[in-house]
Parts: structure tokens; sequence; C-alpha cells
């Protein structure tokens, strides 16, 4: 690698998913690709080769549309022998009762400005979701991805803030170590997840950090010196398809 930069963080928002396409709140709801989706991972893996960026490890949330979204990936770029590892804490934001919702539902139920200052307010939260009561748990199964997870640390809904928390402690305890080495990585997440990791690499205020945007399977590149600063930022073109907004 050039002098200038240690290492490489590749962000790459997972392919469509069934409830990105339907604009429904998905959050921890375990929902897969559509086959765009899976076409939009084969895109971003076409680009990654064509700029010789091979990975050499590979981080991703723990739910389907991730864990699929990563296996498209290295499997399109003749790599699926990268180890993996797989962190509850690159999950989306927990979007609690509005789970499962469109956002025409959501206003309906809350109001416009209720629902405007959950989505693009960075310390607001949903209402929280009663794994108990409410209807929207069937669609959050807590099941042995989450065993080694004590109770408590388990939202019920989340503001962008509670996720650039969590999404904080995973960045210290495995992507920061794993980038002190010289190599690339490469993190599959969702679009809140990865603002959260915007957000720590770039230092992005809390104000604006709600306003980026970032692309269905639209690989970012992080050139990255020994402090883990970026030195250099790319994004990789890839064919238009279908956009989803982050909810």
């Amino acid at each position: 690698m050039p002098a200038f930069f240690l290492s490489r963080l590749i962000l790459v928002r997972h392919g469509e998913s069934a409830w990105n396409r339907d604009q429904r709140f998905t959050g921890w709801a375990d929902v897969d690709l559509t086959a765009e989706g899976v076409a939009q991972m084969h895109d971003a893996a076409r680009a990654l080769v064509a700029h010789g960026l091979a990975i050499d490890a590979a981080f991703s949330s723990v739910l389907l549309r991730c864990t699929r979204s990563l296996w498209e990936l290295l499997d399109a770029a003749d790599c699926t022998w990268v180890p993996r590892v797989l962190d509850w804490r690159l999950n989306e934001r927990h979007y609690g009762a509005l789970t499962g919702r469109s956002k025409p539902e959501a206003e309906l139920t809350h109001g416009k400005e209720a629902v405007r200052r959950w989505r693009r307010g960075y310390d607001a939260r949903p209402p929280l979701l009663d794994a108990d009561a409410d209807a929207t748990a069937q669609y959050i199964p807590l099941d042995g991805r989450y065993a080694d997870v004590p109770p408590d640390s388990l939202p019920m809904g989340e503001s962008l803030h509670d996720t650039v928390q969590r999404v904080q402690a995973v960045w210290q305890d495995l992507l920061a170590p794993a980038l002190r080495q010289p190599q690339t990585v490469v993190v599959v997440g969702h679009g809140n997840s990865l603002r959260a990791l915007i957000k720590i690499l770039e230092g992005v205020s809390d104000e604006d950090i709600v306003a980026v945007e970032v692309g269905n399977a639209s690989p970012v590149v992080y050139e990255l010196d020994a402090a883990l600063r970026p030195t250099a930022r790319h994004v990789l073109a890839v064919p238009p398809r279908r956009a989803s907004e982050i909810l």
C-alpha cells in the first residue's frame, strides 16, 4: 500500500430489501433481499473488482438482509473465503413500535410532525416496542444470534444517537483493531448504522448526520492513516438502480 495510508475501510449498505421496496419501517425486523437487492450487491462486487480492491476481512450485522448481502458481495467478488464477523451492534436502528408500518400509516396514527421528528431528529426515540404485548414483536425474533447479549442491552426502540453509541462500541472493540493492520476491511451495514460509522470517522455534527444518505450497495471507500483518520474518501460508481430512502 502507498505510504500515506495504512488501511482501507469500505462501507456498503445492504441491497434493497422487501420492506425497502414497500417503504416500511424495518429496523430489527428480519427481512430478506429482493431480486433487485441481490443484483445491487453484484454491482457493488464488480465495482470493487474493477478498482482492484481485494477484501481481507468482512463485518456485518446479524440481520438477514445484511448477512445475505455480504455473502452475495463476497461470492460475486470470488472471495467467499474471507474471514467474516457478525455483530448485532451493527444492526439497523431499532424503530420500536413503528416496526412494520409504512410512513403514511405512522403519520396517520401519530401525526406528521411526530414521525418527522422520529425520522430526522438525532435524539428522538419512536414509541418503544412492548415485546410482551405489541403485535409488531412478531417481526423481531430474539433468537440464538442474541444469545450472548445481556437482555437489558437489547433495545426496544432507538434514536439515531442511541445507534451511534452502540456502533461506537463495536468500532472500538472490533473495527479499529482490524484497521490497525495494513488491510482492507468491508462493513456491510444499514442506512443508520453506516451513518453512525460515517459520523465517527468524519466527525459529522449531530445536526448534519441525519441528512447524510447512503445508497444501497454503493461502496464508500476510506483510506485511513495509522491514527485511523481518513486521508481520502471515494464513492464507487455503480449502475443506477431503484433507490431506497433511509426512513
